[in-house]
């Protein structure tokens, strides 16, 4: 597994008159292909399952509304429990909330709709204060799903609390919730400029009521540094810490529910030449879009990435599907995946060599939906993205990863700490980090022959 450090160099253009040539003829100059333009209409439905330990106040009366405290914790809410918010409340901190902690499922990722679901069930079981919902998350796990369901539920919760957690996207989404970042300096599970970056964006651009905690000297594990401050609680729930243990009743409990939707999504297909009548199966390469006009305008997908070099004359012997990002939030993984099955379902597509891409927020996308379908995918290229928990599950894909230097929007470091997360899991990855590059590294990272190369070569050996 190596580390690519990549040297500026001059940017390579393509067009008619010149295209790229690499080894094995990967891209050649033929004419120009022209997008299919599509719309899907798109059913999903789902099965939620969510096992999680409610905390009950042992003074509750339904005749008052109680604060919710949603806890987001790694896999193992139990282990949790025995640091942090337990050894809080072991050592005596007042019980007037409500407590929540579920349990992860396997993907890694927090399922934003099942907790949601999960907290109205709650509520309708009990007298909860929805006007005063507090969530604190800790770590790449915990720490993402708080940012997760705060951004994808505005105003939903009062108070949000990432701990050792990686940074977000669409983060004036929060509306006007109050927000607290605490994060260890020498943390080497999640970088802190994760943290920098997030507080910048919410006090800078979004106007939000946030402060930021940076311990010097600590790494990743500063649960006990939040938890058993007092400060902070007061601030969090109005709680103070008392001279005896705290007493909850404790419930087991395991939420259930069916759910379904339809959605209608629009998307560009470019089939190779020669699609119609010869016999073989094709390679497909999917790519997320990052932000911006795209969003509105499907045209503006052309302009870039895979869909400009194939307009050009790129070779063609890959199928290439490129989705319209439906409205102005992060990816979404579940319809994104629909796509892609329907696509694979009517075009014929080699399912050893199903290849997943994305820029800015489409590379974050790419993060995202490859970590939910690590088996899926031959190879995995995100490029300027933010990182993400449960990267460990691509330990048998193959990756390349690309950040510009000097990005000030989205911290290189973050694609650093991916790289070195996979590289110490074994997986095959590769890390171009460019000098003197700003956001702006798909230019560079697409127009490299040595990319579609390495790319076009890998095969999945269980689709």
């Amino acid at each position: 597994m190596i580390f690519r450090s990549s040297v500026p160099s001059s940017r390579m253009h393509l067009s008619f008159a010149v295209c790229l040539i690499i080894l094995l003829s990967t891209i050649s100059c033929q004419r120009s292909i022209q997008p299919e333009y599509h719309q899907a209409e798109l059913s999903i439905e789902k099965q939620i399952d969510v096992d999680y330990r409610l905390y009950i106040p042992a003074s509750y009366d339904s005749s008052t509304a109680w604060q919710l405290v949603l806890y987001l914790t790694g896999s193992d809410p139990s282990e949790s429990m025995n640091s942090g918010m337990g050894k809080a409340l072991e050592a005596g901190l007042e019980s007037n909330f409500f407590l929540v902690v579920p349990q992860l499922t396997e993907t890694g990722i927090w399922d934003v709709e099942a907790l949601m679901h999960m907290l109205t069930d709650i509520e309708s079981r009990y007298t909860i204060d929805t006007d005063n919902r507090r969530v604190i998350g800790f770590g790449d796990e915990g720490g993402y799903g708080a940012w997760d369901v705060a951004t994808s539920y505005p105003d939903a919760f009062s108070k949000i609390v990432p701990i050792s957690a990686p940074a977000c996207t669409e983060i004036c989404r929060l509306g006007g919730g109050s927000i607290r970042i605490f994060h260890g300096a020498l943390d080497t599970l999640v970088p802190v400029a994760d943290a920098v970056n997030m507080h910048f964006e919410l006090d800078h651009y979004c106007g939000s009521d946030v402060e930021i905690t940076i311990f010097d000297s600590l790494g990743h594990n500063i649960q006990d540094e939040v938890f058993l401050n007092e400060d902070f609680w007061m601030w969090f729930t109005g709680s103070a810490f008392a001279q005896v243990k705290q007493n909850h009743q404790i419930a087991e409990e395991h939420f259930s529910l069916q759910v379904s939707r339809s959605v209608s999504d629009n998307y560009l297909l470019y089939l190779p030449q020669g699609y119609s009548w010869k016999k073989q199966q094709w390679p497909l390469l999917i790519f997320l879009h990052g932000s911006g006009s795209a969003i509105q305008d499907i045209e503006k997908i052309r302009t870039t990435g895979p869909p400009s070099l194939f307009e050009q004359g790129m070779n063609s012997e890959f199928v290439l599907l490129a989705p319209q990002l439906h409205d102005n939030l992060p990816w979404d993984i579940e319809r994104t995946y629909a796509l892609i099955k329907k696509v694979i379902s009517e075009y014929k597509v080699d399912a050893s060599r199903i290849y997943v891409t994305g820029l800015s927020r489409g590379g974050f996308g790419t993060w995202e939906l490859a970590v939910d379908h690590p088996k899926l995918f031959a190879a995995v290229v995100p490029i300027s993205a933010r990182d993400i928990p449960a990267v460990e599950r691509l330990t048998s894909s193959n990756l390349w990863i690309f950040h510009g230097g000097d990005d000030d929007g989205v911290p290189w470091q973050g694609s650093q700490f991916m790289f070195n997360r996979l590289e110490n899991t074994g997986a095959n990855v590769n890390f171009s980090l460019y000098d003197g590059v700003g956001h702006n590294a798909w230019d560079r990272a697409y127009n490299d022959p040595a990319l579609w190369q390495w790319l076009l070569a890998q095969t999945n050996e269980n689709p």
